[in-house]
């Protein structure tokens, strides 16, 4: 290795070097004819007879090493670009085609990598594992003691770790010497950090014994650590208060740890949360009706080496379904045993392939036309090499310029997507794919010429190819429209499920809405009803204000679970395997009229509705229709599906409302029960704050601030912004995709066009001799025109029929990214073939005046 970069880097005195060598071998042997009685002319004539030419010798030498072959790769290439410079205008075109191509795969390549193939940060992450509801995957849960239970008896299993599921449990209030912050934390068992099998970067994890006696202390996340602490070390030791009780830093995890959630904080020990001395860890909860609101805990496992995921799966049924009979009969939720890399990979997995997929195309498509620029200019394999690599160059620098860009504007909901960067596995696929591009776009026209036949050049004229090769230079613009048509249709596709989705009936009116979310940390039930009731009445006061009320959760987005009702009046409950998705909500003075939401029937909540007075309940269309089609729920009566206290009475309907999509834009509406914050089981609750204004919301929300901090200096405001921003972010991961999609396809259409403006370009040049026979034969100018456009509109027709048909067989993948529109939805199939004969045509204008202007008689001289 020492030797061959020496024979690269010196080569001047590494060659004087073997001259002195091979001489002095060369005088040696002479030397020992000269000892026979040879002359010294006659014995180096008979040496260098026997041995050859030194220069031989020296060239046999210099290609025995490695050495050799770069410095022959380098000549060539050299050579190359000084080819390439005698034709600027192909180099610059065909080097900027292939360089999007291979830039934008290399880019999405590299999004892929930091997402799905590298192995996640922990110990052996093959072997981790969710157990989750089979019902509800992302925000279900167990209670305490059936994972408990299950530790006990499983085998599959080399341990098992317990967290609170994401949810208010570990939504908590921090403070560390700054403004209060709500931030997510997780309050997990000790065996949780060995489990994963990562080690803090800084201090320690808590042990075993700080779990059982419920010692206040906490590790933080790499980015509390930095935005808290500014990396100090000297955050080992200090305190920081959660939920308003002090608790002591002993470590900090890594910067790639972030689990169970992505915005990570801190991790806690499980028995420190506020919510674990609830009673029904110690008690018995009622479990046909009220399992749901005690199932809190969710479980990560490691599998036993010799242990399978299907035996784990196997297990996990049996002895849930045994608990299930032997203690209180209540049905346990289906448990479904997942590999943690499939389950933070689940929601980004289909939509990065699509992309993958589209960028191979428009790859595929600058090859296409860069492979007919070859064949038009018979372009040498060095060239074609040094096309590929100058263009592999270029699309790393766009490529590292894109991810930048994508990562600026991707929605949050990308795991590790920070990770992805231009690496050395990047560089790899670059070179891998540029020198594919290369076989790809030469290895055709490197064929077409050992086959060609002379006497074609001889009978069609110099400058004509020949007809084999009009030919080839068809079927590939044939072949650059058909996948224009497959990539332009999966866009269209989902461009139209966009716009449905933005055309949705939301239940009610975003416009002019302003939105906070409003904690007060430390406050007893009752000061932080009147708190909240003060801020709404000091808020209806302000000009401008048309509006002001107050829900516990503004949206629902993680789903809510499958629930019924635990009496209703008259008739027998719902059967337990008849339960879907029930929303159980708490409003506060005019909710619906800032939400803008339409009165059915009824009538709203007033501040008679309070704490003594006969529970009520306002629901919306979806829940009439639920429990009383086809009758007028207003007076009906019903229990709900806590029994605690003296909410165990009944319900009386007094209002209905529209249906609102409190569950995301993407699904139905889920039936809504509205009960008034006078009357919740609790006042250990936070609520967004949902304000109407009669102007423009943003100038408002700046006296909304000033009017709650006037209130309660410790109040911890958060989420300032209009509902129409909160919208925007709902559907914030499908509006990447598709402007992604979209763009790539848009390349696409723009290189589909330039490749069929390049052959009729080129036909017209070799046609020209035709063109002047049949304007001297009395050809009119539109006759050219006519012939010009029908031979691109046949191309182009050829194109758009492989295309729709590949189109409606791959198009059926895409069903789950589709919303509000079929996977052959007619209109997409329509639009896109009728936009690439436009664009046909507009390509070929050009080609086409230019035919229409020859001269007869000058082109009767062109040969």
């Amino acid at each position: 290795m020492a030797g061959g970069l020496r024979a690269l880097l010196r080569k001047e005195q590494i060659s004087q070097d073997l001259d002195e060598e091979l001489n002095g071998f060369l005088e040696m042997a002479a030397e020992e004819k000269m000892k026979l009685g040879m002359s010294r002319k006659d014995a180096l004539r008979a040496v260098r007879w026997e041995r050859g030419s030194p220069e031989t010798a020296k060239e046999v030498i210099r290609t025995a090493g490695w050495e050799s072959l770069v410095e022959a790769w380098w000549q060539d290439l050299r050579f190359a670009a000084r080819m390439l410079r005698k034709a600027p205008g192909f180099s610059v075109v065909a080097i900027l085609m292939l360089a999007v191509g291979i830039g934008a795969d290399s880019a999405i390549f590299s999004v892929i990598q930091a997402v799905s193939l590298r192995p996640l940060p922990y110990k052996n992450p093959k072997q981790l594992v969710l157990l989750t509801d089979s019902q509800d995957p992302v925000s279900g849960a167990f209670l305490f003691k059936d994972i408990e239970s299950f530790k006990s008896v499983s085998r599959s299993f080399a341990e098992i770790a317990t967290y609170y599921r994401d949810s208010g449990f570990s939504r908590v209030v921090l403070t560390s010497g700054e403004e209060p912050e709500f931030v997510q934390g997780a309050f997990v068992s000790a065996n949780f950090f060995p489990l994963m099998g990562v080690a803090p970067a800084l201090g320690r994890v808590f042990a075993p014994e700080e779990e059982t006696q419920r010692e206040p202390v906490v590790v933080l996340s790499h980015g509390l650590w930095l935005r808290r602490f500014d990396g100090s070390l000297n955050a080992i030791g200090k305190k920081i208060q959660i939920n308003g009780l002090p608790s002591q830093i002993i470590g900090v995890m890594p910067a790639t740890f972030q689990f169970p959630a992505r915005d990570q904080q801190f991790w806690a020990p499980l028995t420190t949360n506020r919510y674990w001395d609830d009673p029904a860890l110690t008690t018995n909860v009622d479990p046909q009706h009220t399992r749901y609101f005690y199932e809190r805990w969710q479980a990560i496992g490691r599998l036993s080496p010799s242990a399978t995921l299907a035996q784990a799966q196997t297990e996990t049924n049996t002895v849930f379904r045994r608990s299930e009979l032997e203690l209180d009969k209540a049905p346990i939720p289906g448990i479904t045993v997942t590999p943690l890399r499939v389950t933070l990979r689940r929601n980004t997995r289909l939509s990065l392939l699509v992309l993958f997929c589209a960028v191979t195309l428009v790859l595929l498509i600058s090859c296409s036309n860069v492979a007919n620029l070859v064949l038009a200019r018979g372009i040498a394999r060095e060239r074609e090499m040094a096309l590929s690599l100058l263009a592999g160059g270029i699309g790393l620098i766009l490529a590292h310029v894109g991810l930048r860009l994508l990562i600026a504007f991707a929605p949050p909901d990308i795991p590790r997507l920070e990770q992805a960067g231009v690496d050395r596995g990047t560089l790899v696929f670059a070179l891998a794919v540029s020198l594919l591009a290369a076989g790809i776009f030469g290895l055709l026209p490197a064929w077409k010429a050992s086959r060609k036949d002379p006497g074609d050049s001889l009978r069609t004229g110099i400058r004509s190819g020949g007809p084999s090769l009009t030919r080839t230079r068809s079927v590939l613009v044939i072949t650059e429209f058909a996948l224009a048509v497959v990539l332009l249709t999966g866009a269209g596709l989902l461009i139209r499920s966009f716009l449905a989705l933005e055309a949705v009936d939301l239940g009610f009116d975003p416009g002019r809405v302003l939105t906070i979310n409003v904690a007060l940390p430390s406050a007893t039930p009752e000061s932080r009803n009147a708190f909240y009731d003060a801020v709404l009445e000091r808020v209806r006061a302000l000009p401008g204000i048309h509006a002001a009320g107050q829900v516990d959760a503004l949206f629902e987005l993680a789903g809510v679970g499958n629930l019924g009702l635990r009496a209703i009046e008259g008739r027998p409950p719902e059967p337990k395997d008849q339960w879907t998705a029930l929303s159980w909500a708490f409003i506060r003075g005019e909710y619906f009229q800032a939400m803008g939401t339409s009165l059915l029937r009824g009538r709203y909540f007033t501040s008679q509705d309070g704490p003594d007075s006969p529970l009520v309940a306002i629901i919306d269309e979806s829940m009439a229709r639920r429990y009383w089609p086809g009758e007028d729920p207003l007076g009906k009566r019903f229990k709900g599906q806590d029994p605690r206290g003296h909410n165990d009475d009944w319900l009386t309907v007094v209002g209905i409302v529209r249906n609102m999509r409190r569950g995301g834009l993407e699904n139905n509406p889920t039936p809504h029960v509205f009960e008034p914050y006078g009357q919740a089981l609790d006042g250990d609750r936070t609520g967004d704050l949902v304000v109407r204004t009669t102007g423009n919301s943003h100038a408002a929300a700046a006296a909304l601030r000033e009017t709650v901090r006037e209130l309660s200096g410790t109040a911890i405001l958060s989420n300032v912004s209009t509902m129409e921003e909160q919208l925007a972010d709902q559907v914030s991961p499908r509006r990447f995709q598709t402007s992604l999609l979209g763009l790539f396809s848009g390349i696409a259409m723009v290189l589909a066009g330039v490749g069929i403006f390049g052959v009729l370009h080129y036909s017209v040049a070799q046609r020209t001799h035709e063109i002047g026979i049949r304007g001297a034969l009395g050809a009119r100018p539109t006759d050219v025109l006519c012939l010009v456009l029908g031979q691109a509109m046949r191309l182009a027709l050829w194109g758009i029929a492989i295309g729709i048909s590949a189109g409606l067989a791959l198009t059926r993948f895409m069903a789950s990214l589709l919303f509000g529109v079929g996977s052959t939805d007619p209109v997409t199939f329509v639009a896109v073939p009728v936009l690439l004969g436009l664009v046909s045509l507009f390509a070929s204008y050009v080609p086409a005046r230019r035919a229409m202007r020859v001269d007869p008689m000058a082109a009767l001289r062109y040969e």
